[in-house]
Parts: C-alpha cells; sequence; structure tokens
C-alpha cells in the first residue's frame, strides 16, 4: 500500500484524532463540543439509569476512543470501567489521562475474543457500530455473551444530510456510513436484543458553528419532542436489553 493510500484509511483518521483529542479533531471548537457531547453522555447516561445500571457496577465502553467519556462521566460514576479501542494512539492519550478505576486495551473489535472479557453490568457503545459495520451483527452477538445491557448511540442514517455528507472527503476518511434506524433495530433483535429505549436527539451537526449552536440551543429539545423535528436530528440513542 503506498503512502497516499495508507493515509486515506480510517484507521490513519482515528490515530490522529487521538494525538489531538477528539474533541478538536471532530469540532470546530470548544463551545461547540461541549454542548453536543454533553448532550450525548447526558442522554447515555440517563439511558442507563432507565435499564437500572447501578451506579457501583463494572461496565465496558467498545470504541472508547481517547477515553474522554469514559474518563469524565463513567469513571466517576461506576466502580470500575473498562475502554476497548482499534486505536493504539487514542488508547495511550485514554491511559495518560485515565482515572484509578479505568483501564484501557488496543484492541480490534472484529477480531477480539470476547470470552476472554468479565461480566459487565452494561456496555455502552457510542458512535462505534457503524464503523464496524459488515461486523456489526456479530460485535453485538458477542456482547450478549457479557452482558445484559447494552446502551448504543448512532448517527442517524435516516437524515437525508447526514447521507449526503458521507459522500464528502472528511467523513469518508472517517470511515463514516451510519445505519438506517429500521435496519440496526433488525440486527437487534435478530441478536435476541430488546429494545427498550429508543430516542433521537441533536438537532446540530458537528461541524455546527458556535453561532448557530447558540441560536438552536435553546429551542433544540422542543425541536425533538415533535415528529418532524426528530426527522431531522442527527443521533440514534438506544437501550436495550438482552431477552
Amino acid at each position: 500500500m503506498s503512502g497516499d493510500q495508507a493515509q486515506k484509511r480510517p484507521e490513519d483518521y482515528w490515530d490522529r484524532a487521538g494525538v489531538r483529542g477528539y474533541a478538536q479533531a471532530m469540532y470546530p471548537n470548544a463551545d461547540v463540543a461541549s454542548y453536543l457531547r454533553g448532550r450525548l453522555w447526558e442522554t447515555a447516561l440517563d439511558i442507563a439509569d432507565t435499564l437500572g445500571v447501578l451506579t457501583g457496577g463494572h461496565v465496558l465502553e467498545l470504541g472508547c476512543g481517547d477515553g474522554a467519556f469514559a474518563n469524565q462521566m463513567l469513571a466517576a460514576r461506576y466502580r470500575m470501567v473498562d475502554g476497548l479501542d482499534l486505536s493504539e494512539m487514542a488508547i495511550r492519550r485514554a491511559q495518560a489521562e485515565a482515572k484509578k478505576n479505568a483501564t484501557y486495551r488496543a484492541i480490534d473489535l472484529v477480531t477480539f475474543d470476547y470470552g476472554s472479557l468479565p461480566r459487565y453490568d452494561a456496555a455502552f457503545m457510542l458512535g462505534i457500530l457503524h464503523h464496524v459495520k459488515p461486523a456489526a451483527p456479530a460485535v453485538i452477538r458477542a456482547v450478549a455473551r457479557r452482558t445484559d445491557k447494552m446502551i448504543v448511540l448512532e448517527p442517524n442514517g435516516n437524515n437525508l444530510l447526514r447521507k449526503a455528507l458521507e459522500f464528502t472527503p472528511s467523513y469518508r476518511r472517517a470511515g463514516e456510513d451510519s445505519f438506517r434506524s429500521r435496519d440496526l433495530i433488525e440486527i437487534f433483535t435478530a441478536a435476541g436484543w430488546r429494545t427498550v429505549v429508543w430516542r433521537r436527539l441533536n438537532l446540530l451537526p458537528n461541524f455546527a458553528p458556535r453561532f448557530l449552536c447558540r441560536l438552536l440551543a435553546p429551542i433544540e429539545r422542543r425541536i425533538e419532542a415533535s415528529p418532524l423535528g426528530r426527522a431531522l436530528c442527527t443521533v440514534d440513542a438506544y437501550g436495550l436489553t438482552f431477552t
């Protein structure tokens, strides 16, 4: 593989993001990153509460990236946190900033032997399944052998703007290929997972400028509450239990 081709691999994109920090790599400024990630993280934890995940539990984050969610949120809430991600550079950053109750490993989520993991009170997967799209059914089945509760946040592949953006060079470099909501729910169901919670949120995409974020943030939740507004939102959030 030539150097030019290697630079186009999603793995290289995420390694570079791991060095810079995902917030800096994926958002136009710190304010937008704080707002958008804050809403996603708040939603993930709220869904975990709805599923009955005990705050003293042991949880797993698959596709933990640079460890920001695990270190800033999960480690403060749960007794033990394990994070797994393909990018060695991102894992190095996660480890450098790790809390005492958080551990990280660089592994290939597609080929990893999930049987080597302990049992968990829940597994969190924030924006990772569409990056392993062909292997997603196998990963979801494997996770079911380690926990009976799963919190999944994924880009809304029903959003036409989102699908159009995935043809742009920057999205292609990151390996973006989102699921249609119905297709992802069918994968969950086929693997034995029951969808207990389904929400759609975040009207604003990652690249939203600061002024637009400030303009829409006060009314975003009201927009999400309407069927038409939900169709425009960029993220699907699921809470699942294994039946």
